[in-house]
């Protein structure tokens, strides 16, 4: 009679103390894969978002300063309406005061250095003719640049002085658009490639400093930001002004110039943000380089 009560109380019989132990082990093993997995991808979903955002702004600017180039040197003085400017276009501009300051004619380039471009051409299809100015500004906001980077690449756009006596030159500025996080900085000369290029502002997460770490990438820090070529592709030695005689038949490109500018090659290396773009998997500021060369068409 008591053998179905003994069998009645071992079939009652919960886990033991062990088995609980080992049940909860394993599940805070798979728990915590588990949200390993999910910080992971959190923090690495950041990271590409912020590589996204920094395409996204580059190649907006990108494309924005190729389109401007394409304008560049139109309408030009032989275009022009007007005879007497017509009759006297020449083939060096710097001998033509009313043929560069005639606010109906786009005298194409006026200066090109590897921070700065100045050029003249109706860029929104309005035939309004316009002076565009794209620089390169250091964190102090100094051009030329010369203390350190993140820096910034400033567009300014104004229409030609209707006054008819203001050079290509001495026009006014209204920088109204910029792209920020700029690194690269760099002049080509000395017995670099490259010519150094400006310190980049701060430290790692891990005391490092910002511009000796991020050198480690292949001219980061010390690529020009603006670099012309002529039409078989060699590189243009800059800069080069219209105001001298020599230069200007390199960036106006008239019949008597053996070789001139065709091309301008924008090349803008980009940081994310110390604060909000850090990736926090690798503790790193993700970087993108955006690269867009324009072809002077009316050159």
């Amino acid at each position: 009679m008591k053998k179905p009560a003994q069998l009645s109380i071992s079939l009652q019989t919960g886990f033991s103390l062990l088995e609980l132990v080992l049940v909860c082990a394993i599940l805070s093993i798979v728990l915590a894969a588990v949200f390993t997995g999910i910080s992971t991808t959190v923090q690495r979903s950041q990271a590409e978002q912020t590589k996204v955002d920094l395409t996204q702004e580059g190649r907006e600017f990108v494309d924005e300063f190729e389109r401007d180039l394409h304008q560049a040197g139109y309408p030009n003085c032989r275009m022009s309406g007007t005879a007497l400017l017509a009759a006297a276009c020449p083939a060096d501009f710097s001998t033509n005061t009313l043929g560069e300051q005639y606010s109906g004619t786009a005298v194409g380039l006026v200066y090109v250095s590897n921070t700065k471009v100045i050029f003249e051409g109706a860029v929104d299809g309005s035939g309004t003719v316009y002076s565009i100015q794209y620089r390169l500004v250091d964190k102090d906001n100094n051009f030329p640049p010369t203390t350190a980077c993140p820096c910034t690449l400033q567009r300014s756009e104004v229409a030609k002085n209707p006054a008819n006596n203001v050079a290509p030159w001495a026009q006014g500025t209204n920088f109204s658009q910029e792209l920020q996080n700029v690194v690269n900085s760099g002049v080509p000369g000395g017995t670099a490639q490259y010519g150094g290029g400006l310190p980049i502002t701060g430290n790692t997460q891990w005391g490092a400093t910002n511009s000796a770490y991020y050198a480690a990438v292949t001219t980061f820090k010390d690529y020009p930001v603006f670099q012309a070529y002529d039409q078989s592709g060699n590189i243009v030695q800059l800069p080069r002004d219209l105001t001298v005689s020599a230069d200007s038949q390199l960036l106006t490109c008239e019949i008597s110039s053996i070789t001139c500018i065709k091309s301008i090659r924008l090349t803008i290396n980009l940081l994310a943000n110390a604060t909000t773009g850090t990736d926090l998997q690798t503790n790193v500021r993700p970087v993108t380089t955006m690269v867009g060369t324009a072809r002077l068409v009316n050159n």
